[in-house]
């Protein structure tokens, strides 16, 4: 079992979306993304955790590490500058 909680405490922001993007073939939304990190308790670590969501994926954007199609529905996708996270690599948090 992954430990998200963990996760999100230790890692940064742009890392995890950068882990999320790359579970789904199809991409994340971002409503989705936005209560994952409400979940996960990012509001611990940071003070207005979807302020910072939108500016790191759009970042992620800029940086072609992620993109988004414009269509009702599609999230953050693959883009072609994606990279793993170093976390995902090492296998912390219980990542298989």
């Amino acid at each position: 079992m992954i430990d998200f909680d963990a996760m999100v405490k230790n890692e940064s922001m742009a890392d995890v979306i950068l882990f999320l993007v790359g579970r789904e073939e199809n991409g994340i939304a971002y409503p989705f993304m936005d209560r994952f990190f409400g979940r996960h308790k990012a509001a611990e670590k940071y003070e207005s955790y979807n302020i910072k969501l939108l500016l790191e994926t759009k970042k992620l954007k800029d940086s072609g590490q992620v993109f988004s199609e414009r269509t009702y529905g599609a999230g953050c996708k693959k883009g072609p500058n994606w990279k793993e996270p170093k976390f995902v690599t090492e296998k912390k948090y219980g990542i298989a």
